[in-house]
């Protein structure tokens, strides 16, 4: 078991982290809509408001990775507050 979970972090990781950045950056924003739906569904579950496995598989690695490493933000999270800031920190998880 271990050795799945260290395999998808070595390999999802990195997708995420070049698309944070390219959000961050302003570079291609394509790819905004679907990590703010992640972001939105993280807080969803940590609050007790969404089934986690309810949740869309395409982004499964970084809604449970929120969860289990940045619960306390997604507990004091609006859904209108996603910026900068948010992807910043998430950005800083995933390295």
């Amino acid at each position: 078991m271990y050795l799945a979970q260290t395999s998808t972090l070595q390999t999802q990781a990195p997708f995420y982290v070049n698309i944070l950045q390219d959000i961050i950056s302003s570079k291609n924003l394509q790819n905004k809509a679907d990590i703010d739906t992640a972001i939105t569904e993280a807080s969803e579950i940590a609050k007790g408001e969404k089934n986690i496995f309810a949740i869309d598989n395409n982004h499964y690695f970084l809604v449970t990775t929120l969860i289990s490493k940045y619960k306390d933000k997604l507990l004091a999270f609006q859904n209108d507050s996603i910026n900068n800031e948010v992807y910043s920190e998430i950005l800083e998880l995933l390295r």
